[in-house]
Formats: structure tokens, C-alpha cells, sequence
């Protein structure tokens, strides 16, 4: 992850818990080696960077950074969480969770 992309997960993140929610921030897929040099795939392909729990909701959130887009793999990510009840979306600021939370019933406007 590059620092700004870093830095607005930690946004959102701070944000999420100010308005009483709870979030973990989700490895994305990559590759590690083990102590004896075989590689070794870990994380699940498609899923978003954060998790959170909001109001009793389950949310994921993809932080994006410039013109970045969800990946074919996210947005199917996305659409299975949703079937089972979830709300799953991508966000470039802090303020485009607030308006999807609002969107959704989950903050006050």
C-alpha cells in the first residue's frame, strides 16, 4: 500500500469510530515466502480494506485513491456481501462514507 492510500484507510478508519462504529483494516491478497523460501499466497482475493461494524450493520469499504476503480474481483466481492445483508462500496474520502452511511439509514444527516 502506498502512504496516501495508507493514510486515508487510517481516515476512514478514525472516522468509523467517531460515530461509534468498529473497524479492522483487511490484508489484501500478496505473496509472502516461508522460512524456506516456498512461496506462500495469503488474504482473499477481491476483499475490501476495511471492515466494520456500524449500528449493527456489516460494512466493507475500499479506499481508492486518484481514479483507481474497484477491480473485477471487488466488485464481486462486493455484490456477494451485499446478497447476505452487508453494505460493501468503494471511497475516495471520508465524506463519501458519511454520504453512503446517510444513504443507508446509518447516520443522521
Amino acid at each position: 500500500m502506498s502512504q496516501p492510500h495508507t493514510d486515508l484507510v487510517n481516515e476512514i478508519r478514525l472516522f468509523i469510530s467517531e460515530i461509534g462504529g468498529v473497524s479492522v483494516p483487511v490484508d489484501t491478497p500478496g505473496l509472502l515466502y516461508t522460512r524456506d523460501g516456498r512461496p506462500a499466497k495469503f488474504g482473499t482475493k477481491g476483499a475490501l480494506d476495511i471492515a466494520a461494524t456500524i449500528k449493527g450493520r456489516a460494512v466493507w469499504i475500499d479506499a481508492k485513491i486518484g481514479r483507481d476503480r474497484l477491480k473485477p474481483a471487488q466488485v464481486k466481492f462486493c455484490r456477494a456481501q451485499e446478497r447476505a445483508g452487508a453494505i460493501a462500496f468503494a471511497a475516495w474520502s471520508p465524506d463519501d462514507v458519511r454520504d453512503r452511511l446517510m444513504q443507508e439509514g446509518l447516520l443522521d444527516g
